[in-house]
């Protein structure tokens, strides 16, 4: 009679809720969350990458202010929002540029050979997941870079 039951079949029905339970919250669902902020903390270094490139072909105001830089920045951003990275994460990731400046002048000629820009990126995870709040996670870039054909005129 025992051998007639477990000729049968069955017990492996029985294990299916428990494993597809440990599959689904255990390991699919934070595996998607990580590849989620992976993939955001990628597109918002992008973004930074495209604005300081651009602030860096901007140049100098003629002030010696930050205002072609910061317009340069932003216009950059703008720009990366239209793209299919930007309209893929927009909604979970505003993209703030915090500061687009020059750096002190280190070599004493007078003016910044480099632009800075730093931005911050908010991205709110898919699933809420216990162990870090399930709240935004801010990614903050700085790139610093030289500034395009300095000695034009």
């Amino acid at each position: 009679m025992r051998f007639y039951r477990n000729a049968k079949g069955g017990t492996n029905t029985v294990e299916l809720g428990p494993s597809l339970f440990i599959i689904l919250i255990v390991i699919l669902i934070p595996s998607i969350n990580f590849m989620q902020i992976g993939l955001g903390y990628a597109c918002g270094w992008y973004a930074n990458f495209q604005a300081v490139r651009q602030a860096a072909c901007a140049g100098r105001d003629p002030g010696g202010g930050s205002g072609l830089a910061t317009a340069a920045a932003n216009g950059a951003v703008q720009a990366w929002d239209a793209t299919g990275l930007g309209k893929f994460l927009r909604a979970p990731m505003p993209v703030n540029i915090v500061n687009a400046d020059y750096p002190p002048d280190t070599d004493g000629d007078g003016h910044n050979d480099f632009c800075q820009v730093t931005t911050t990126v908010t991205m709110t995870p898919m699933f809420p997941i216990l162990w870090w709040g399930g709240g935004p996670i801010v990614f903050q870039y700085s790139a610093v870079r030289p500034l395009e054909e300095t000695g034009l005129k």
